[in-house]
């Protein structure tokens, strides 16, 4: 049971939300993190805006990046809610379970230029007081522009908020 209970479904702003959420979704529910978010309306459409822009929308990082930078942030900073999430949402865009494996382990299956991607992601999860331009040649080395590393790193600090809201607020898995 999470810690904080969910917001009033009755009130005008929270319905409103799950109802663009719903809609953009199609999963048929809303999920959990949101859902702990709601007791404050602002707070949630606020993540829920953020989720449209960092992870939704059309951009040139391939959304399968994109959740996998999700999957790896979120394994490297112990969050079960976030890395489960967006492992089914992997699984669901045709992740095997050895690929998801090898994408918490050594990513192993990716191409180089995943790979600069997703360690570039874990060292500035682990560490971006220690980013160098060195680090930002080696993705503009593998063909990322200064727009997608803003994406990259966009990813990384998102989900640094999301899984502080899903473990520090006890969110727990869909059933």
């Amino acid at each position: 049971m999470p810690f904080v209970k969910e917001g009033d479904k009755t009130n005008p702003q929270i319905e409103s939300l799950y109802k663009e959420i719903n809609d953009e979704l199609q999963i048929g529910k809303i999920p959990n993190i949101l859902k702990t978010t709601s007791i404050d309306p602002q707070i949630a459409k606020w993540f829920w805006d953020g989720v449209k822009i960092i992870l939704l929308r059309e951009s040139t990082i391939p959304r399968i990046l994109k959740e996998s930078i999700a999957v790896i942030v979120s394994n490297a900073n112990s969050c079960k809610y976030c890395t489960q999430a967006h492992g089914m949402l992997l699984q669901l865009m045709g992740f095997t379970d050895e690929q998801i494996t090898d994408l918490k382990n050594n990513f192993k299956s990716f191409s180089d230029k995943e790979k600069a991607a997703l360690n570039y992601a874990l060292k500035i999860n682990d560490s971006a007081n220690k980013t160098t331009s060195d680090d930002h040649k080696i993705l503009k080395d593998f063909g990322y522009d200064d727009k997608q590393i803003v994406e990259i790193t966009s990813v990384v600090a998102a989900f640094n908020w999301a899984n502080i809201i899903a473990d520090a607020l006890g969110t727990e898995m869909e059933s």
